[in-house]
């Protein structure tokens, strides 16, 4: 018996050898240099405006798992670029949150974050994130009461429970968020409830607010279209805009 087993375990672990290690995916695994050519190779080919390529390019190179974090990252994003130019949002918000969940920290430039094709997806989820960061600190041993109050108007506004939301927020607010982005996040919700609630001089009051504290505050891209308050945020937006002399985004 172990004269014909012998040979044939030679057989195979000959071809072991000759065939390289492949992932779920079927593609073969690439070595740590051959996934850095592929990711440099991939960012050159999106310079030139050859998307799919570049989408291949990059893709395996981060599925390989042998690009260092920053290089992966840099990799999800263009990849991200390259899904929302090509009306694949969902792919684009995939990237994203993969990045976000990698890196929580992470943000785009200026001049990426306010880009036609994925600078709304983008700040939608990244505004989200905050928004969910804020709960998170809020519910600490370490959190202020103002913050403990945020949170849990958020938490209430989120269960659909809109008295109890605006009775914590407008604590929150009454009992002094230090950081202003926090202050702007509680006077969010509290108009958010108002007009939910159909308090439409109420929910004005508060955005009105909001840009007395911040005249170039936007609601996220996900929010600005809500049909309960989008046409009193755009009424007081422009307000604010004329009234300190912004010009509005240039909208490419």
């Amino acid at each position: 018996m172990m004269k014909f087993l012998l040979p044939l375990l030679a057989v195979l672990l000959a071809g072991c050898a000759q065939n390289p290690r492949q992932p779920d995916n079927g593609q073969p695994v690439l070595s740590a240099s051959e996934a850095q050519v592929r990711y440099e190779q991939g960012l050159a080919r999106y310079l030139d405006s050859r998307f799919d390529t570049a989408l291949g390019d990059l893709n395996a190179a981060v599925s390989s798992g042998n690009l260092k974090s920053a290089d992966a990252l840099n990799a999800r994003k263009h990849m991200a670029f390259i899904h929302c130019i090509s009306n694949r949002e969902a792919q684009c918000r995939e990237q994203f949150e993969t990045i976000l969940k990698a890196d929580s920290n992470f943000d785009l430039a200026p001049n990426e974050a306010g880009h036609p094709a994925w600078g709304p997806v983008w700040r939608s989820i990244k505004g989200n994130l905050d928004d969910k960061r804020a709960v998170v600190r809020g519910s600490g041993m370490l959190a202020s009461s103002a913050q403990q109050k945020l949170a849990e108007g958020i938490k209430e506004y989120d269960a659909g429970r809109y008295k109890e939301a605006l009775n914590a927020l407008h604590a929150a607010i009454k009992n002094g968020l230090s950081d202003k982005t926090d202050e702007i996040r509680a006077h969010k919700y509290a108009a958010f409830t108002h007009c939910l609630m159909k308090n439409g001089a109420q929910c004005r009051t508060e955005f009105r607010t909001i840009f007395s504290v911040n005249p170039a505050f936007e609601l996220l891209p996900s929010e600005a279209g809500h049909p309960a308050w989008a046409a009193i945020y755009r009424r007081e937006l422009a307000a604010a805009r004329h009234a300190n002399k912004i010009k509005p985004a240039i909208k490419k």
